[in-house]
């Protein structure tokens, strides 16, 4: 049911997203998108906010880029996390991930499913969306690595980091749970141990004779 209190514009675009995420642009229609909003279906009421369905779906896609800001802050700036180790910072930091995935849910569906049919959106969401989750977090594990571990190729750990914790999320979307049968706790442990041993230079130290 529509959130009443809403503004009708914001109203229309929750609901226009909820309904894409779920069944896919092309089959969401403007009717269910006033009904689900709380207008009359098929009165053509959507057209007094936006031009057409498209312009739903851009403005809905770029008001869930904009709320990606508060993780980007976070992992730049993880306030609170100074006195645990590596490794349960970096759980925080994947968990993080795994919560602004829920958040964007619908984003994601549409990404994987409909986004690559309007190109100049595509390309908005990997400069605005995408690219900047990869460069923070190169940057923080740059910052947080051990002496002997600055050569590595941070973009591209932040790169097998990232997407690790996207594939996890959107196997567990597609099939309601993760298909491997790994909870998220057990999942964000071992992929926070594998990251702080890269950091701490562990690996060097397993190879040395």
């Amino acid at each position: 049911m529509a959130d009443e209190a809403r503004p009708t514009r914001q109203r229309i675009i929750a609901e226009a997203m909820r309904l894409f995420g779920e069944q896919g642009y092309a089959a969401t229609t403007v009717a269910q998108v006033e009904a689900a909003a709380g207008l009359s279906p098929g009165s053509g009421s959507l057209y007094r906010h936006f031009p057409s369905k498209q312009a739903l779906l851009a403005e809905g896609v770029r008001q869930q880029i904009a709320a990606g800001e508060e993780l980007l802050s976070f992992i730049a700036d993880p306030a609170g996390l100074a006195t645990l180790g590596r490794s349960e910072r970096l759980a925080v930091i994947a968990r993080a991930g795994l919560r602004r995935l829920d958040q964007e849910r619908d984003l994601s569906r549409l990404l994987v499913r409909d986004l690559a049919t309007f190109p100049d959106l595509l390309a908005e969401m990997a400069q605005e969306e995408i690219e900047p989750v990869y460069r923070v977090v190169a940057a923080w594990l740059a910052e947080q690595a051990a002496t002997r571990a600055q050569e590595r190729d941070w973009p591209a750990l932040a790169a097998v980091l990232v997407n690790a914790t996207s594939h996890y999320w959107l196997l567990g979307d597609i099939f309601g749970k993760h298909p491997a049968g790994i909870d998220e706790d057990r999942y964000v442990a071992a992929l926070a141990e594998l990251a702080a041993g890269l950091l701490d230079g562990r690996q060097e130290e397993d190879q040395e004779p």
